[in-house]
């Protein structure tokens, strides 16, 4: 985990905090190393800090790590899931086991609480950016993570960016609680405050006779599913046949129609890094939305800009994976 965090921040303010062998001398006053105390105390950036059991802590996953202790509640939890996936799809694919979150130490060489120990800050992909290390990351990626920055409008701060010892792996909220940049930023990216009830995902039905770009994706999915047939955009006796088949092996009313519960069992969630014809059907579907692409078969760099732009202009989170509710916008 990084071990240092610079301590000259201007966007936030700080309390100095001195651990003691009795306790913690906050604002030059002793206070008992109890519950309360940990409590009591902040982060560098002015968070309430403390342990998992003080803290108000929430599990974050993404891609193929999970993050131990997780990371506060509410809007933080949204605004750093936020940077953690477009960091997996755009930047470089996380890694099991080498990301952090949550973790009450002070900063190493101070006597100020790190940004962990209020569930403010995570680490990504520690291993391969180090702290102390400059330029572990390629140009384009440094690029990524600049649009992933402007994108929050300093709400939050990257370790690459300190002016002393870099810590390429850190990214932290640079706000203080109660800033109402923190809060409109998690409502525009599809949170704010605690778990939000999700809305309904409405899908296009289609069936036999009907003919287009949903049908055509709707004929590359099958395909990624191992069903044999022709991309037409036609949806005749063949398609039909084959969507049948799959409502079979799913467990679904085989009736031939695509509709909410075959969409929602036939589209596969694909980001950077993935291949193959369901990311062939993403691509020709952006590029119908007016997002031009080559229809290659591999998510890259640009098809996963491609996407940000649509999820943005549908207010869903901009974070260049085609799930559920972006497959289902892209085929409304």
């Amino acid at each position: 985990m990084c071990e240092l965090h610079e301590t000259t921040t201007p966007a936030v303010g700080r309390r100095t905090l001195i651990r003691g062998a009795g306790g913690l001398l906050i604002g030059g006053g002793l206070v008992a190393a109890t519950a309360t105390a940990a409590q009591a105390a902040t982060s560098q950036n002015g968070w309430p800090a403390g342990s998992s059991s003080t803290v108000p802590l929430s599990t974050l996953a993404v891609g193929a790590a999970t993050f131990p202790a997780g990371v506060r509640n509410g809007d933080v939890h949204v605004v750093l899931g936020y940077v953690a996936r477009r960091f997996n799809s755009e930047v470089e694919a996380l890694v099991k086991g080498w990301c952090w979150g949550h973790s009450y130490r002070p900063i190493s060489g101070s006597t100020t609480l790190s940004n962990h120990s209020s569930g403010t800050a995570i680490d990504l992909n520690a291993p391969r950016h180090p702290l102390g290390k400059s330029g572990t990351f390629t140009a384009t990626q440094r690029s990524h993570i600049r649009s992933i920055l402007s994108s929050c409008n300093g709400v939050v701060r990257w370790g690459g960016d300190y002016s002393g010892r870099k810590d390429e792996m850190h990214f932290e909220i640079n706000v203080r609680p109660g800033d109402a940049r923190l809060a409109a930023l998690a409502k525009r990216i599809g949170g704010g405050g605690s778990t939000p009830t999700p809305s309904p995902i409405a899908w296009t039905t289609v069936k036999r006779g009907a003919s287009g770009f949903r049908v055509t994706a709707i004929q590359h999915l099958l395909r990624q599913r191992g069903f044999s047939l022709t991309v037409d955009g036609s949806f005749g006796p063949t398609t039909q046949s084959r969507i049948i088949s799959f409502q079979r092996s799913k467990g679904l009313t085989a009736d031939g129609v695509v509709g909410p519960k075959t969409w929602s069992a036939l589209v596969v969630s694909v980001k950077r890094g993935s291949s193959g014809q369901a990311v062939v059907a993403a691509q020709k579907l952006l590029t119908h939305r007016g997002y031009t692409l080559t229809a290659d078969g591999a998510f890259g760099a640009m098809t996963a800009t491609k996407t940000q732009a649509f999820q943005q202009s549908r207010g869903l989170t901009a974070d260049g994976v085609v799930g559920t509710r972006t497959w289902a916008r892209l085929t409304a």
